[in-house]
């Protein structure tokens, strides 16, 4: 291990090595990094003696082993090695995360001074997730947030197992970690589904193999975590679109968590209800809908339905926002000569729906007496409130 430490810092993501030419470092964190090259030059014979102290290392999982390509996993090292003449000439790719988070670590930069958001957040990972994905374009941190999540199940005594293309996730707790080169994809399911887990962490889907197998094991009751490469979230979730009928799209898929630089940029939930479409006038048009939204805010994103033989996506984020804050503000305006300088929040769950959250020991300002307080304000407002309350 000596030989590949000595290869980075605490700043350094990934060595790359070819064979009589300058050494490249990555440095910097995931959406904020740099090439360096180093004054350092391997040639063939010093790159083919590292090769061999990597493969004869006792340490080191082959995930993969083809004539002319390696995948290894040494510890927290991923190592690629590419041989001609796949490549022009030998090269070494080392890939190493620079640091280890917990979902606290992601809640702290999320969600800061919004104690309402982090409660739905940690409920809702808790007790209503089974179909996750964690999306985001390749660098930004997936994996290790895979890594967080997978270590926060275990600490809440689930039963967790990993499928890995290769096994890279670096887990310090005692889990199976399963890998999808040593067995066809019919051996993976029986072992899941008969060992029963409550989650299995999917890391790196990319082909309908994938796909598949994650729609059958959650189908089966399995709670899958699914890893995607997606340039947004929405584009995790048209992965499924057309490899599974529209109404248990929600069944399969009801979170996702978009990853950009190392950070949650946004959250999508997923539900179903029959509905007019967004655009539609006529009530003879409802049918059932695919709602897609936001969960910072509960604005509506998108529709997903079936017009005749078509599967419709259709983008409705654009108008709702914005009717949705000025929905808001007028809430807002209405609550504030009530409570003063109180601390409340709002969440609208539609248009006609909210709910103000408050201190406990402050509902009764806003109720008032006999609740004659809250009547008024939903006939000013000609919508339906609720109050709940939060902890400090």
């Amino acid at each position: 291990m000596k030989y590949l430490e000595n290869l980075f810092d605490d700043l350094t993501t990934s060595v790359h090595i070819k064979e009589n030419q300058f050494l490249l470092k990555k440095k910097g964190l995931p959406g904020n990094s740099k090439l360096i090259k180093e004054e350092t030059v391997l040639n063939s014979e010093q790159v083919k003696e590292l090769i061999n102290d990597i493969l004869n290392d006792p340490k080191k999982m082959l995930e993969i082993d083809r004539p002319y390509t390696k995948v290894i996993q040494l510890e927290k090292y991923r190592i690629i090695i590419v041989l001609p003449p796949v490549s022009d000439k030998t090269e070494i790719t080392i890939v190493k995360p620079i640091r280890k988070l917990s979902l606290q670590d992601y809640w702290n930069g999320l969600i800061e001074n919004d104690p309402v958001l982090l409660q739905k957040l940690i409920k809702r990972i808790n007790s209503q997730v089974e179909g996750l994905l964690i999306a985001g374009a390749p660098g930004q941190g997936k994996t290790t947030f895979a890594q967080a999540l997978t270590e926060y199940f275990v600490n809440n005594k689930k039963i967790v197992k990993t499928l890995e293309s290769p096994r890279d996730i670096y887990i310090e707790a005692d889990i199976t970690q399963y890998s999808k080169n040593y067995a066809n994809i019919n051996e993976i399911y029986d072992i899941l589904l008969l060992s029963r887990p409550d989650y299995v962490i999917f890391d790196e889907m990319r082909n309908d193999e994938d796909f598949n197998l994650y729609i059958d094991l959650r189908l089966a009751g399995v709670g899958m975590v699914g890893v995607i490469h997606s340039t947004s979230p929405f584009a995790a979730i048209q992965r499924f679109i057309h490899r599974i009928e529209l109404g248990i799209i929600p069944s399969i898929i009801d979170t996702v968590i978009f990853l950009d630089k190392g950070q949650i940029n946004k959250i999508l939930t997923l539900n179903i209800l029959v509905k007019v479409p967004e655009g539609m006038a006529d009530p003879g048009l409802a049918r059932p809908v695919v709602e897609v939204r936001n969960f910072f805010n509960n604005s509506l994103e998108y529709e997903i339905y079936t017009f005749g033989e078509q599967t419709i996506i259709i983008p409705v984020a654009q108008n709702n926002q914005q009717n949705y804050q000025e929905i808001v503000e007028k809430i807002e305006n209405n609550i504030k000569p009530i409570l003063g300088n109180k601390k409340f929040k709002i969440e609208l769950i539609n248009p006609k729906y909210a709910l103000i959250w408050v201190n406990e020991k402050h509902k009764k300002d806003i109720i008032g007496r006999k609740g004659k307080i809250i009547k008024e304000l939903e006939q000013i407002l000609s919508m339906k409130l609720d109050v709940k309350s939060f902890i400090n």
